[in-house]
C-alpha cells in the first residue's frame, strides 16, 4: 500500500508547489468564482496523459542501475520542493498575523465584487499551459516514473494505484484551493493555508529522503 501512500503525498506536494496551473486555477477562482478555478484544476487529466506515457515508457528502457541514479536525483528534487514549500509556509505565516490584525480592528467586509468574464481562460488554453510547462516533464521523468516503474514491477495494479493517487490528491488539494481563493484572501492568509503547506513540506521530505535512500543503496548494493 505504500505506493499508494507515495502517490498521494507526492500529488499533494505538487498541488502547493507554485507554477502556472496553480495561478490559473487561483487567479480564474478570485476572477469567476471557485467551479472556474476547479475547471483549470482538472487540466492535468488531459495535459498528462501524454508526459506520464512518454516518461514511464522511456524510464521501462534504462539499465536497473540507472534507476537508482535516477531515485537519488529524485530525492534531491523532491527535497528541494520540500524546501520551498516550507519557505512558502513561513511567508504565509508572517502573512496571516497581519490580517487577522485588520480583522480585530473591526474593518467592515465590503460585498464581493461582481463576477465578469474579464481575464477569462479557457480549459483548453489551460492543458496547453500544463503541457508546456516544464515541472511535469521534470518531475514525472525523474520522480514520478521511476517510482511508477518500480510499482509495476510489483503488478499492474499497484502502478495503476500510484498514479491514481497522484492525481487524486494534486487535483483535489487543487480544487480545495480554488474554493479558499473563491472565500477570499483573508482565507488563503489563515492558519489552514500554514498548516496545509508546513504538512506538505514534512511529507515531501520524508518522500525525498526514501527516495534517496533507495537510490544509494541501490547504487551501493
Amino acid at each position: 500500500m505504500h505506493f499508494a501512500i507515495l502517490g498521494l503525498v507526492l500529488g499533494l506536494g505538487s498541488a502547493v508547489s507554485p507554477g502556472p496551473l496553480q495561478t490559473l486555477v487561483i487567479s480564474q477562482a478570485v476572477l469567476r468564482g471557485w467551479r472556474a478555478g476547479a475547471l483549470m484544476a482538472l487540466a492535468p487529466l488531459a495535459s498528462d496523459l501524454v508526459i506520464v506515457v512518454v516518461a514511464v515508457g522511456l524510464v521501462r528502457l534504462v539499465p536497473a542501475v540507472w534507476l537508482n541514479g535516477i531515485s537519488l536525483a529524485g530525492g534531491v528534487l523532491v527535497g528541494y520542493i520540500a524546501w520551498d514549500t516550507g519557505r512558502a509556509a513561513r511567508r504565509a505565516a508572517y502573512v496571516e498575523p497581519a490580517l487577522a490584525a485588520v480583522a480585530d480592528g473591526g474593518t467592515t467586509r465590503s460585498a464581493p465584487p461582481p463576477r465578469s468574464r474579464a481575464g477569462e481562460v479557457s480549459y483548453a488554453r489551460a492543458v496547453l499551459v500544463n503541457f508546456l510547462n516544464p515541472h511535469p516533464w521534470l518531475f514525472w521523468m525523474v520522480v514520478g516514473a521511476p517510482v511508477a516503474v518500480r510499482a509495476l514491477h510489483h503488478g499492474a495494479v499497484w502502478g495503476i494505484l500510484f498514479i491514481l493517487m497522484f492525481y487524486v490528491g494534486m487535483i483535489g488539494l487543487k480544487i480545495g484551493l480554488s474554493v479558499l481563493a473563491d472565500r477570499g484572501v483573508e482565507w488563503m492568509g489563515s492558519r489552514f493555508q500554514v498548516w496545509t503547506l508546513r504538512a506538505a513540506a514534512l511529507g515531501l521530505a520524508i518522500v525525498a529522503v526514501l527516495l534517496a535512500v533507495h537510490g544509494i543503496s541501490g547504487l551501493i548494493a
